[in-house]
């Protein structure tokens, strides 16, 4: 279960840092807002699921968002997207 969790954060991280392109559709331009809102809302059900998935990844949520923070932040995303699908495919 620990993995399943932890998997969920990482495919939000990814869909956080998606890159933003020209004429790219709404659904994705939505789905990159929803997943940094997701790590970063502080009242109501969107910020009690965040806290939940946390619980249940083994990981304190104030930890998971500060480094969703650093990594949405990072001026190397792309390095750091590869890293996070290498561990997603192994």
């Amino acid at each position: 279960e620990l993995v399943l969790f932890r998997t969920v954060i990482l495919q939000a991280l990814l869909d956080a840092t998606k890159p933003e392109y020209t004429n790219e559709p709404e659904e994705e331009v939505l789905a990159r807002a929803q997943a940094k809102a997701w790590f970063f809302a502080s009242i109501g059900v969107t910020a009690q699921d965040f806290a939940d998935v946390c619980d249940m990844a083994g990981l304190e949520p104030q930890y998971v968002r500060s480094f969703a923070y650093k990594v949405i932040k990072t001026k190397e995303i792309q390095y750091v997207r590869k890293r996070i699908n290498t561990v997603l495919n192994d």
